[in-house]
């Protein structure tokens, strides 16, 4: 049953390509998207061309108005609330706060689809530390943006389980299956008044922003949480470790033992067809899928077959300086 009287003049907020399910929704709801706000073009790929958000072409493909300021805290950046005066904006992965211009111009508000169960991992990567902190429940949060980050009153929530191998691609797909109902539903009750937002309670957690270096496994820890590791930091910015051989990003691997202290952390224990066994702080890890600098990601049997660690090599850090190379990612 439609629960809203008649459309609500809506703007979308979103960037990448986990946000277009949700733009999709709510077009295709009782919303009347009258315009969508995405990140400026950015340069990717090898010859670094300028490409346009997944977003946007979306949106462009369906015919709707598109801005890409390059700052909403100027007059010209928000000008589309003058041109298109929303009653709701709905944010997904946008990737920038808000001002107080644009939190305080729709009627209805700001509302946020966020990756995980607040006031738990508030920030831009929510989906990547809800795996690499072990969590084995997330979820989505639909919440009234205010000054603060990821701080609003929540509308709804709604759980998500995670299996003992999630992924990121795999936790995203489970998101993205779940998300645009959701966001939809929640909307509607949010309208019509059958849900009012509950300030969160509680200590919150964080899940920043990645940098290259996060990726660095961390063999000092236990095998349980260099798995973790493994699962969260691909696609970006990677699992990697330093060796003789340079940089060498893990793509997976699993748990070999997880109890007993295997050696000192970071030491080749045996290397075969059936992977490459490393001690951990506690524990010991077994790489099944591993790639050098500029190569491609090949199973443990056929990397061994064209190149060998040092005889009791300890697999460790990079050079600062190696971090800086975007090779890295």
């Amino acid at each position: 049953m439609n629960l809203v009287q008649s459309p609500v003049r809506t703007v979308f907020m979103g960037t990448p390509e986990f946000a277009v399910p949700f733009l999709a929704a709510l077009v295709d709801s009782v919303f009347d998207v009258v315009g969508v706000v995405t990140q400026p073009d950015r340069p990717k790929g090898r010859g670094q061309t300028l490409a346009s958000s997944p977003v946007k072409d979306w949106a462009l493909s369906r015919h709707l108005p598109v801005v890409s300021p390059n700052s909403l805290r100027s007059e010209e950046g928000r000008g589309f609330l003058k041109e298109w005066t929303p009653d709701l904006i709905v944010v997904v992965a946008y990737g920038k706060i808000l001002p107080e211009e644009v939190l305080g111009f729709p009627k209805w508000g700001c509302i946020n689809v966020h990756a995980s169960l607040l006031p738990k991992l508030r920030g831009a990567s929510p989906i990547v530390w809800a795996i690499r902190n072990g969590e084995t429940v997330s979820g989505l949060s639909l919440m009234v943006l205010d000054r603060g980050m990821d701080t609003g009153p929540v509308l709804e929530q709604t759980r998500i389980l995670l299996d003992p191998q999630e992924t990121v691609p795999s936790l995203t797909r489970k998101m993205i299956d779940v998300g645009p109902g959701f966001l939809v539903d929640g909307l509607l009750k949010y309208l019509s008044g059958s849900v009012a937002p509950v300030p969160q309670r509680g200590g919150g957690t964080l899940a920043p922003i990645l940098r290259k270096e996060d990726g660095r496994i961390p063999f000092e820890t236990s095998s349980r949480v260099v798995d973790a590791h493994v699962r969260a930091m691909n696609p970006w910015p990677g699992a990697f470790f330093g060796s003789s051989l340079g940089m060498i990003r893990v793509g997976s691997g699993q748990v070999l033992e997880e109890s007993s202290v295997a050696g000192i952390p970071g030491k080749l224990l045996a290397m075969g067809r059936s992977g490459i066994d490393v001690a951990c702080g506690v524990g010991s890890y077994r790489i099944l899928t591993l790639q050098r600098e500029g190569g491609k990601m090949i199973g443990a049997g056929d990397f061994l077959a064209g190149y060998r660690f040092g005889k009791d090599e300890i697999l460790g850090d990079l050079p600062d300086k190696a971090l800086k190379s975007p090779s890295v990612t």
